[in-house]
């Protein structure tokens, strides 16, 4: 069965909100940019793939490059 454009668009939601609260958990709130990219992976303009490359490069441009294991 195809999921509607509102389900998957709950489900992107769902993620985004999972991840950003795991965050604030470690004490981290996601800026302005990092939450307009999160705004553009739910509504669809973004892959998670494309997400995940956008938000390494806006965290490159702020805190500098960060090297994790196996990446």
């Amino acid at each position: 069965m195809m999921r509607t454009v509102e389900e998957e668009k709950a489900e992107r939601l769902a993620r985004v909100e999972r991840a950003t609260a795991s965050a604030r958990l470690e004490g981290l709130e996601p800026t302005e940019a990092a939450k307009s990219i999160f705004d553009r992976y739910v509504s669809g303009e973004l892959t998670i793939e494309q997400m995940g490359t956008e938000i390494r490069e806006l965290n490159a441009r702020e805190f500098g490059p960060v090297h994790v294991p196996g990446d």
